[in-house]
This record gives structure tokens, sequence and C-alpha cells, in this order.
């Protein structure tokens, strides 16, 4: 009976690795991250490295809407890297989580 409860067990944590594994690839499996925008969507807004300091553009233009005191040599390299290349907004309350992380 002890070795029935055992394998019983080791069977559900067996499955239970498996779904977690499964559900974990399932955005690389699908190609991209989950609930990424689709083909051909931009962001209404874009974060940029701007002269130094951190601005928000709107896609194509290259005059920023907004200049935030926030330096971006004092920021992680990572960070800078991806303001060089340019961070999507897609809301309001994203660009402040966003500002907030950065260190507004």
């Amino acid at each position: 009976m002890r070795k029935q409860w055992f394998w019983a067990l080791a069977a559900l944590c067996a499955a239970a690795l498996a779904v977690s594994i499964v559900w974990m690839a399932g955005p690389a499996l699908s190609g991209g991250k989950a609930g990424s925008e689709a083909p051909g969507q931009t962001a209404p807004y874009l974060l940029r490295d701007e002269g130094g300091r951190i601005a928000l553009f709107r896609p194509g233009e290259q005059e920023p809407v907004r200049v935030y005191e926030i330096y971006t040599h004092l920021l992680p390299q990572e960070d800078v890297l991806s303001l060089q290349k340019g961070i999507p907004v897609e809301s309001e309350e994203e660009l402040w989580r966003l500002l907030e992380d950065l260190g507004l």
C-alpha cells in the first residue's frame, strides 16, 4: 500500500512538472512573448535616450513629446541599451511604471 502511494505521488509530481514546462515554454514555442503585439502594429509611444536623458517619442518622429529629468548615464547598462533601441509604451499606466522603474 505504501509503495502505491509513493508511485502515485511521483506520477502526480511528474505530471505537474510536465504541465509547468509546457506552460512556461508556450510563448517561446508560439514565436514570441505572451501578449505581444501583432505584426504591423506599433506602440503609440517610445521611450528613448535623447541627449543623455530619457525622452518620450511618437514612432517615426524626431522631436520628443516630452523629455524627463532621468539621466541615462546613471542607469544600468542593460537599461541604456534598451533605451537606445527604444522601449515601446502602450499606455499611460505603462509609461509611469517604466519611469518609476527607471528612477523618476
